[in-house]
């Protein structure tokens, strides 16, 4: 029985959904079925799902919050808000990593709204499809087969809009149980259907034998489940045959032989211009196999259709093939001498004791692009360790801010590694960069920390990499000043769990953004990397790189932002070609979290995409605010009531500083528009 009490921390006011939608406005509206039920898409600030789980012996108002990309399904008839209650049951019942947890609910008379996380289809890459089916799969059969208490949800409604992923487009949940229900496993009497309106927006996922029995069974869901696989393999293509062909069925898609005609364009041409240099397309034997499986899957017969337990080992196959596909990443040693100019001192654009770097210009069937080519010296163990530890790194972690791997060759004593071009290079060029605004710097910020989310967690939910040499010249830039995390020689692949997060290893890393606790201890964490990340939003902010600073002050940046804090001057901290650009409240939080991650406790130190969610609150103080100073200010700390106005006019009036948010708050609360007003004279 549903005790919507134990849910009220999931509640949501109306006025916000109103505000998400402006009142439900049509051009936020996204499907609707005959009225009883209307689809929309928004954005609005809700607790963190990541916590949510932990609210146990919490007030409410302990949980942080975040903002989401949502989908909200309004429910305006009797019948349909009945289906709300019972989606509300089967979410507060289910736990399982691919079963989506309730993201928040509204009432309101007799309407009702649920909260899903939006999707965007064409952002996802064969294996990223392949990851997904396999998460769908186990949801699929935990609902069937897995549940306690003998007891097994039929879906009955599984199609593409019920697929929830999370941030990193990974991490597939099941969701949309309005029309779900539960049953005794042994009970092998078919779920009588309800036909009604609310149907409708399932029609195009539903079995043969259920539109025409009205009986729901294991099978009916293996055909919906077969009909997503379909979608994620033919985009929309499915939907407008149907839409134009009333007795068109599923399996004649397969029966025809077309169906690689028909798979979706954005996946036949994977690949292409991306500069990555594979073969276009996905790897022809995990294709194969994954339109075997979705033709078993879609067979009018129900008793032809296979298991989940056959489903879920044919997905593994396919994502095996596909995973082996990264063979086409090996390049031919004549391509990458002829594009370096034989590996010209003209095109040598860096290096180490780890070998030299060099741009180059490489010929491929689509044109020519430019790469970034890292020979490695292979006279040292140390260059043929890195060597694989970086191709095995950015051959299986791929996100929009990690570097893109473009291929390799590993032929006799070469070890050469080639990524895509950064046509603005690397950050540490650009940290005293006037022309980089405040703007660009907090997204840059946002980038690296979204990279450094991933890599921390985004692939395998027990395993993370820890870059172990974080630094402003391991970020690279593109032309519209998008970053990417680089060099992963020193990086580490952990395992974590219950028992152990860390590795324990001799320190590695920069001198000034190397983690003291690690280089101390040598146990390698996570937290590692939060600090040196710490280290880098302070560069950013102040302009300045942590060995300009050692140079001319004898001490590391994060010492001289500690000393700068005791001293009550963090304000100063900050590059003066930005200081007029930045809000006061921005500001804060961004030095808040940047140097939280300095913690000399590892413990307290956040999480990389802690550290995400306050660079966006940071940007989004930012872009929101109106308040503008004609002229940077400069306050000395005071103490708390102090109100003496010629006195603070005084400093004010010294320029070059930013007002901190943090100082104003111990003056009188009219005493910035007088500085202002007076100044404005």
């Amino acid at each position: 029985m549903l005790q919507i009490n134990k849910l009220e921390h999931l509640r949501i006011g109306l006025i916000d959904i109103l505000k998400a939608t402006n009142n439900f406005s049509d051009e936020y509206e996204v499907w609707d079925m005959l009225g009883l039920l209307k689809v929309y898409t928004g954005d609005l600030e809700l607790y963190d799902r990541n916590y949510v789980s932990s609210l146990e012996g919490k007030n409410i108002g302990e949980l942080p919050k975040r903002h989401y990309n949502i989908r909200i399904m309004r429910f305006k008839h009797a019948t349909a808000v009945d289906r709300f209650y019972n989606a509300i049951e089967i979410l507060s019942t289910c736990k399982h990593g691919n079963i989506d947890s309730l993201l928040g609910f509204v009432t309101k008379g007799d309407t009702c709204n649920l909260l899903c996380i939006s999707l965007n289809m064409s952002d996802l890459t064969w294996d990223m499809r392949l990851r997904i089916c396999l998460d769908v799969a186990h949801g699929l059969n935990y609902l069937h087969n897995e549940m306690e208490d003998q007891k097994m949800v039929i879906h009955r409604a599984i199609s593409s809009m019920c697929i929830l992923l999370d941030d990193n487009l990974q991490g597939a949940k099941i969701t949309g149980f309005e029309l779900s229900t539960f049953r005794e496993t042994q009970d092998e009497d078919a779920l009588p259907f309800q036909k009604d309106g609310l149907n409708a927006w399932i029609c195009f996922s539903m079995a043969p034998e259920l539109s025409e029995t009205g009986k729901a069974t294991k099978e009916s869901d293996i055909y919906s489940f077969g009909i997503v696989m379909l979608d994620i393999l033919c985009g929309l293509a499915y939907i407008t045959e149907m839409h134009t062909n009333a007795e068109f069925r599923a399996e004649q898609w397969f029966k025809d032989g077309k169906i690689k005609q028909r798979v979706a364009r954005v996946i036949r041409e994977e690949n292409r211009g991306n500069k990555l240099f594979l073969k276009e397309g996905p790897d022809e034997d995990s294709l194969d196999t994954f339109i075997k499986i979705t033709e078993r899957c879609v067979a009018v017969n129900p008793e032809q259709r296979p298991t989940l337990q056959v489903i879920i080992m044919e997905l593994r196959k396919a994502l095996t093939f596909q995973e082996n596909h990264k063979d086409h990443l090996r390049m031919s040693f004549k391509d990458i001498e002829a594009a370096t100019q034989n590996f010209s001192r003209a095109n040598e654009i860096g290096g180490g004791g780890f070998g030299r770097v060099y741009k180059g210009e490489l010929a491929s069937e689509h044109g020519s692009y430019t790469i970034v080519a890292k020979r490695l010296d292979t006279r040292s163990r140390q260059g043929d360790q890195q060597f694989y530890n970086e191709l095995h790194i950015l051959s299986e972690y791929k996100h929009e801010n990690v570097i893109g791997l473009v291929g390799y060759n590993n032929d006799e004593q070469e070890r050469i590694i080639v990524y895509e071009y950064a046509p603005k290079g690397s950050l540490d060029n650009y940290l005293n960069d006037a022309n980089l605004t405040w703007i660009n710097r907090l997204n840059i910020c946002i980038d690296v920390a979204r990279g450094l989310a991933f890599l921390h967690g985004g692939v395998q939910e027990h395993e993370a990499v820890i870059h172990r040499d974080m630094k402003a010249a391991n970020i690279l830039l593109f032309d519209d000043w998008k970053a990417k995390v680089a060099d992963y020689g020193l990086s580490l692949i952990c395992t974590i769990s219950d028992e152990t997060d860390y590795v324990i290893d001799y320190a590695s890393g920069t001198p000034g953004y190397l983690d003291p606790v690690y280089q101390k201890s040598r146990f390698l964490t996570k937290e590692s990397d939060i600090y040196s990340l710490g280290v880098i939003l302070f560069e950013i902010l102040y302009g300045k790189s942590t060995n300009d600073i050692k140079q001319r002050e004898n001490q590391f940046l994060h010492s001289l932002v500690q000393q700068r804090l005791k001293e009550g001057r963090l304000d100063e901290v900050v590059f003066n070609a930005i200081n007029n650009q930045i809000v006061a409240e921005a500001l804060a939080t961004f030095q808040a979290i940047a140097y939280q991650c300095l913690h000399v406790d590892r413990e307290k130190r956040p999480t990389a995409q802690d550290v995400l969610v306050q660079l966006q609150k940071a940007l989004e103080l930012q872009s929101s605010s109106k308040f503008s100073v004609p002229k940077p200010l400069y306050m000395k700390k005071l103490s708390k009531g102090c109100t003496r106005f010629q006195g603070i006019l005084e400093m004010a009036r010294n320029p070059g500083r930013v007002l901190s948010v943090i100082e104003l708050s111990c003056q009188d609360e009219n005493l910035e528009a007088k500085v202002v007003e007076e100044l404005a004279r």
